[in-house]
């Protein structure tokens, strides 16, 4: 089960990063377009919004089955002394707890913009600080495609 969980989650980051990509490509073009907000970048932002759920749903049972982190859980204070294991036990869950957070109040502010260009605004904010809080999260010194 741990191993296809990983897999699992790793699939889910590139669908991440490319909806969000995607999302703010659109806002992008949309802001500096004066392009309205239409169904695309409705769908766009609701994908990106839900593969982070869904990514956030592999990773709390990833976390709780994966060796590494029941290791660190076992002795927090030896894992708070490697900075390899603290990364996997605190850093990354932090990190896209906080990257899912600020997905969602994004998503909340730009449904409550009063028109298109402050919808497509919000979404490079929002979308985007979660962006970078993924990119910064991500641990890139893994394989970028484990197993294959």
């Amino acid at each position: 089960m741990y191993l296809a969980l990983l897999h699992t989650h790793n699939l889910t980051r590139w669908i991440v990063l490319i909806a969000a990509v995607v999302a703010l490509a659109l806002a992008l073009m949309g802001r500096f377009g004066k392009q309205p907000f239409g169904k695309q970048h409705r769908i766009a932002n609701l994908v990106f919004v839900s593969s982070m759920d869904l990514q956030l749903v592999f990773g709390l049972l990833l976390y709780f089955v994966s060796p590494l982190i029941q290791s660190g859980l076992a002795n927090m204070s030896a894992a708070m002394g490697d900075a390899a294991l603290r990364f996997f036990v605190v850093e990354h869950a932090f990190y896209m707890i906080v990257a899912l957070a600020l997905a969602h109040v994004g998503s909340v502010m730009v449904r409550k913009a009063k028109d298109d260009g402050a919808k497509h605004t919000r979404t490079l904010i929002w979308f985007g600080l979660s962006l970078v809080v993924v990119l910064a999260g991500i641990p890139w010194q893994r394989a970028l495609f484990p197993g294959a």
